[in-house]
């Protein structure tokens, strides 16, 4: 089952995933782009963060280009998590970690105001 958006913010949702995709790192200026269409209907989504956790150093997604990242920031709306790897139709949050990343026991997930997260990031395209 999909994020329950309108075609309106599926566009919007899909159009910041080809602005900010895997590749370029921006992930935290795509949960600033998703976080802001999610709570228009759903009061309750929120920026999240992915750290390692104990001995690990780095979060490494199951996607083809295998990007290495000290964190990842994603939102949760509609019980989905919403990023570049999942799309605009998101992942159910209690299947994200372990279906879209590696060594998903060794990650921890945080709350963080995504506003504050790598500021000004968009201000490079």
């Amino acid at each position: 089952m999909s994020v329950p958006w309108s075609a309106q913010e599926r566009t919007e949702v899909e159009a910041g995933v080809r602005l900010h995709p895997v590749e370029s790192g921006r992930c935290a200026a795509l949960a600033r782009v998703v976080l802001e269409v999610g709570q228009r209907r759903d009061k309750t989504a929120s920026g999240k963060q992915i750290r390692p956790r104990g001995a690990a150093r780095y979060v490494v997604p199951n996607h083809p280009s295998k990007p290495i990242w000290a964190s990842h920031t994603y939102v949760e709306a509609h019980r989905h998590a919403i990023d570049a790897m999942t799309g605009a139709d998101g992942c159910e949050t209690e299947h994200y970690l372990s279906r879209h990343w590696q060594h998903s026991d060794w990650l921890e997930t945080i709350n963080v105001d995504v506003s504050t997260v790598d500021p000004g990031i968009q201000e490079d395209l």
